[in-house]
């Protein structure tokens, strides 16, 4: 598919190709020679190499619409000639920066809609490609953050000092910071 063509000459009928790239369909002509020269070549006989894994990575990571919940990732396929094959699935390894927390995304195209997400969180990515003979080699990290949301529980360890008939301190902490979905900045 590249154009490339090469000559062997040989003393036998039988002949190992190495080195060919996987999923490469290649053109075979065969002529014998003599002390005299050569004669004419055979048809082509064609051969098609099996698939392999990818050795590229996808590449250009972009997070659009971005909300406190939800974000439309997309990427470019790894390049044509380190894909190897027919790319039949997107894995995307995500890690919650401030929790720790893993979760694996998948896609049979180059984008998804990540759904589920909770607000004002760091999602550190890794994406691989993968054939049908397996996973490529992940790519390298990207980072997304969703975007802050009303607080989803109230404060807590409310209580009362120095009451008098005419007044009250009222103490409070912070909703749980899984919960605070942002950066509280009133009460």
């Amino acid at each position: 598919e590249t154009g490339e063509s090469f000559t062997n000459f040989i003393n036998d009928t039988t002949y190992s190709f190495t080195a060919l790239k996987p999923y490469r369909t290649y053109d075979i002509t065969i002529a014998a020679s003599t002390s005299v020269g050569t004669g004419p070549f055979s048809v082509a006989f064609t051969v098609a190499t099996l698939q392999d894994v990818p050795e590229g990575t996808p590449s250009n990571f972009k997070a659009n619409d971005i909300t406190s919940t939800a974000a439309t990732l997309s990427w470019d396929p790894p390049p044509f000639d380190s894909q190897n094959g027919v790319i039949i699935q997107y894995i995307i390894n995500v890690t919650v920066q401030e929790t720790g927390e893993r979760f694996q995304l998948t896609s049979v195209t180059n984008s998804l809609i990540a759904t589920g997400l909770s607000p004002f969180r760091t999602f550190v990515c890794i994406i691989a490609a993968a054939t049908s003979v397996g996973l490529g080699p992940f790519g390298d990290m990207f980072s997304v953050m969703t975007l802050e949301d009303v607080p989803a529980s109230s404060p807590v360890s409310i209580s009362s000092s120095g009451i008098t008939s005419t007044s009250a301190v009222i103490s409070w902490g912070p909703p749980p910071y899984e919960d605070q979905n942002g950066v509280i900045i009133s009460y």
